[in-house]
């Protein structure tokens, strides 16, 4: 009964990766940095998450300032990792990710309430 719910958590996880690294190129782009390629934005994602878990884990341990840092430390681990990787500025490289979770954010919740306008609308002809 189990493994089908962790081949869908993984097959989940997989395509969340797969969206992160979109946006992460799209931020990129406008950042307008060089030689940027999806599989450098999907590397940055799987090595910047790994970090970032393992920085929240330890800062977890201060209730409500360190999930601050950790939230902070995520966009500052994540720039690091992309300097070296995208092989661009410390500066660009934060740009991209702030633009990476804001086009996320901005995508993600319209098509969620363009779901949820769809669904109201529906609702009115039942």
């Amino acid at each position: 009964m189990a493994a089908p719910i962790i081949v869908l958590i993984a097959f989940g996880i997989l395509i969340a990766l797969f969206i992160q690294a979109g946006f992460l190129l799209w931020g990129a782009s406008i950042a307008n940095i060089k030689n940027r390629s999806f599989g450098k934005a999907l590397g940055t994602i799987i090595v910047s998450g790994i970090v970032t878990f393992v920085l929240s884990l330890i800062l977890s341990a201060v209730p409500v300032i360190g999930t601050i840092f950790g939230f902070i430390g995520g966009f500052i681990v994540c720039a690091l990792i992309m300097t070296s990787i995208f092989n661009t500025t410390f500066g660009k490289a934060l740009v991209a990710t702030i633009l990476a979770w804001v086009l996320g954010i901005v995508v993600i919740g319209g098509f969620f309430l363009l779901v949820i306008i769809l669904a109201g609308g529906l609702a009115a002809f039942a």
